[in-house]
Parts: C-alpha cells; structure tokens; sequence
C-alpha cells in the first residue's frame, strides 16, 4: 500500500490533466500512512475549503482585484465604471479589506476558473456601498459594487497548488526510497518548507470571523458583523428597492417583517432564519440584479451570525 502510493503520488503529480483533488485526497492518506497532521491538515483544507481567512496561506490571497461600480445621478446613470479600493471613501476601507480571500474547496476553485470573468458581492462589500451611499447627497446613489475578476486569477491559484504539490513530493522522494514510508519528521519538515508552519497556521479555530471574503455561486462571509451592522445591510436592499420602483412592494414587506425580528430585546433564531429565507426567495423571484446582490449578502451574514449563537 505505501509502495504503490508514494509511486502513485510521484508518478500523477506531474501529469496536467490529472484532478488536483485525487492527488490531495492520496495526500491525506499518505499523511494518515505516516502520522503527519500537517499535511492531513493542509490537505483537508485544501479539499473542504477554508474557513477563517486567518488560516489562508499566501497563496490564497489575491491583492489589486478591480471592482465595478453602478451609480446614479439625478437623471444619469454610470455602469461598469472601473474603481480600486483607493478611490472607495477611506470611511469604507474598514469593510473592503485589502486583499481577497480565495476560501473555496479546490474542486469549486476549478469551476471557478473555467469561467471567463466573474462578478462577487460578499457582505463587507455590500456594507461599503451602504456606508457610501449614506455620505452622498441628494439624488445620488451607488446602485451596484461588485468585485470582477478574470477565471485566469483562479487557475493561478490552481498552478500554484499542483506546483507545491510537486516540490513537497519531490522532498519526500528525494530522502525516501519509495519502497519506504517517509518518517513524520521529515514530512512535517517539508511541509514547513513547502507551506509553512502549518501545524501553527491551521490550528485556529474559528469562533468571531473578520473580514473574510468568499467567492463564487455560494459566496459567504461574515464579516465580523453586528446585528447593527446586518440591519445597514438590509438598508441596502431598501434602497435598491426603492430605487427599482413599485414592483417591489412584496420585497418591501419582507424587510420590515425581517427588522421587526431583528429589532426585539431577545430575538428568535429560528424565526430570524425563517424571515431571512422569505426575504430570499422573494428576491430571487424578482430577479433584479442589485436586489438580488444586495439580499443575498444581508441574508448570508445574518444566517452565519444565527449559526454562531447571536440569537436567543
């Protein structure tokens, strides 16, 4: 069994067309075989997905990703204007941290990166352009800001996975015949090399998150945010309801319901889970982009926060 894994690992790691996730899943085991944690560590990581940015290696942080902006003033209306976090208000810098977190399992980060160019809105985003939005005068508004980034961003990141993968294989080989199974010492001293200190890095434990940023169909993030902080975002959805017109008035509904909950001295989690599900659907079904946008990253917020405990 060891013989025809390590051969196994050796043999594939170099092979383009072979999927990253077989090869971390042979790592687990091979971690298992040996009694290293780090590299079943890293390896589970990589395959589940992260969750607390904190825990990210470098190379699942992405700096300078462009933004795209949507706004309107007075009669006039801006789309796909092009801004960096340098030109959002330094008031809003607090919500858009300087570095993307690619927090996603390796098999999404694949999909991810067929995708000619993708458009993402996590939490912290969403309260920066409600932040913004309360600084500007009469009939101004920013209706939408997203990140956009190119799928070529997540195949780097892919590149960079399988070419660790093979410089942490070719330590292993290099000192072990692979007739043997490489001692944990020697492992773990690769992984330090290859990695990092990951027997330190991914002992965290994730109880309060702050700034994470995720990406993709099922994007989520905390943010570290309050129930103030949710109640800001769900005024987002507001304006992006009012802006939209009279169709909105089943959406409009939904919110107030929603910050009724929100708003009592204990509220119900379970009736704060139910309220923000209806608030969803609805948006989905009204199929306006920025509602959509803006619902889905309150909703998410404030369901992580019911997760961890915020609620009675």
């Amino acid at each position: 069994m060891t013989d025809s894994l390590l051969r196994s690992l050796r043999e594939r790691v170099l092979d383009e067309g072979e999927p990253l996730a077989g090869l971390l899943r042979k790592c687990l085991l091979l971690g298992a075989e040996t009694g290293s944690v780090s590299l079943r560590d890293w390896a589970r990581l990589e395959l589940n997905g992260y969750v607390d940015e904190s825990s990210l290696p470098d190379y699942r942080k992405i700096s300078g990703v462009p933004m795209s902006m949507d706004s309107m003033s007075g009669n006039t209306w801006a789309t796909g204007q092009t801004i960096t976090r340098m030109q959002l208000p330094a008031s809003t810098w607090q919500y858009v941290p300087e570095y993307l977190f690619l927090t996603q399992p390796i098999e999404e980060i694949g999909r991810l990166a067929q995708e000619k160019t993708l458009r993402f809105k996590p939490a912290g985003l969403a309260m920066a352009q409600s932040v913004w939005n309360g600084e500007l005068g009469p009939f101004q508004s920013i209706v939408d800001l997203s990140y956009v980034a190119p799928g070529s961003v997540f195949a780097g990141l892919l590149g960079q996975v399988r070419t660790k993968l093979v410089d942490l294989i070719a330590d292993l080989t290099m000192a072990t015949p692979l007739t043997k199974l490489p001692r944990r010492e020697d492992v773990d001293a690769a992984m330090i090399h290859r990695i990092g200190n990951v027997r330190d890095v991914y002992a965290t434990t994730l109880v309060n998150s702050s700034g994470p940023t995720a990406v993709g169909s099922a994007a989520t993030a905390s943010a570290g945010l309050d129930v103030d902080a949710v109640l800001a975002l769900l005024s987002t959805v507001q304006h992006a309801a009012d802006v939209d017109g009279e169709e909105t008035s089943e959406i409009k509904e939904a919110l107030a319901e929603l910050r009724d909950v929100l708003t009592k001295d204990q509220p119900d989690t379970g009736e704060v889970i139910k309220r923000a599900g209806k608030l969803r659907a609805i948006a989905d079904k009204l199929g306006v982009a920025a509602i959509s946008s803006a619902t889905s990253s309150a909703v998410t917020t404030l369901t992580g926060l019911a997760l961890k405990g915020a609620f009675g």
